[in-house]
């Protein structure tokens, strides 16, 4: 009998250090989350290349063999201003610290080194797929009429897939429900103090994620990022906000984008040093609309993109 891809888990929770695992419960560390899609085994394939008296493959050997997660998290607050949202753990894995100011805000900022790990335990119907010093990306879309979501992928050592039952006494209390985004939701969309009509948001803080398999080590290596947004709003009388100018000076500028009303349901995204790209114009119902790229940069150092929930 098959597997039922209605009977998935994620569960996670942050190493001590790489290289010592921890077992995460569903009481405690069960992630809510939509498109949860385990990589069972990831790997290259070396060819043998054997000369013999006939035709035919040679075989393979597989090597480097790990393993690979993808899922989304919808994007809300804890409920309350300055305890940190569930999904905070996730975000840590991906280059951020944490920084927890009580009854104010938890913010997050970008680290260039000493990036914390992850256990991950993937449930299918039973079936566990394990993923340990796990490190991540994640990129962020908020689009009207959607759901704000955070696109995480995670990659880590593999282990042998596991049969048994699945995890009872999951807890999903700590998750917000998330706000539509739209001109209620999202009260903040500034870039280059431009505020304007916006069908389209993301951003992708692109980590590079590999890994490397050598003599004595092997294990996930996540040795730069670049960082990069995008923005669909109508474009503007060349009076107002010339954009062609922006891009073809390289200027640069600032752009953040504050979604959700309520204390302790409100996430903030600053990224102080924004500089444009070429854009492309369309049609939205007779409306010109731009189609805007950006790379995010640092200004001095770690400080491309502010997560803020409070």
């Amino acid at each position: 009998m098959g597997k039922s891809m209605k009977q998935m888990l994620l569960l996670a929770k942050l190493q001590p250090a790489v290289g010592t695992p921890v077992v995460p419960t569903a009481g405690a560390n069960a992630i809510l989350c939509r498109a949860l899609a385990p990589e069972p085994i990831t790997a290259e394939q070396v060819e043998r290349t054997l000369i013999r008296p006939y035709k035919g493959n040679g075989g393979k050997l597989t090597a480097g063999e790990h393993r690979k997660l993808t899922c989304e998290v919808e994007l809300a607050g804890s409920g309350t201003a300055g305890q940190p949202p569930a999904w905070g753990e996730l975000l840590q894995a991906c280059g951020f610290s944490e920084t927890v100011t009580p009854g104010v805000d938890v913010q997050y900022h970008l680290v260039s080194g000493g990036e914390p790990v992850l256990t991950l335990y993937g449930y299918l119907d039973g079936t566990l797929f394990k993923i340990t010093d796990a490190k991540a990306t994640v990129s962020f879309e908020l689009n009207p009429k959607g759901i704000p979501v955070m696109k995480y992928e995670f990659l880590g050592a593999y282990s042998k897939p596991e049969e048994g039952a699945m995890p009872t006494g999951v807890d999903y209390s700590a998750f917000m429900q998330p706000k539509v985004v739209g001109k209620t939701n999202t009260p903040t969309l500034n870039i280059f103090g431009h505020s304007s009509c916006t069908s389209a948001f993301s951003v992708n803080l692109a980590n590079q994620l590999a890994w490397r398999e050598l003599i004595n080590c092997a294990g996930a290596s996540s040795p730069d990022r670049k960082p990069t947004g995008s923005i669909t709003m109508e474009f503007p009388k060349a009076t107002t906000k010339d954009w062609t100018e922006i891009v073809r000076k390289s200027e640069t500028g600032a752009c953040n984008i504050v979604h959700g009303l309520d204390a302790g349901n409100i996430v903030e995204l600053q990224m102080p040093n924004i500089q444009p790209g070429p854009f492309t114009l369309s049609d939205d119902q007779g409306v010109a609309m731009m189609a805007l790229p950006f790379d995010i940069n640092p200004a001095n150092g770690d400080d491309e993109l502010v997560v803020i929930v409070r």
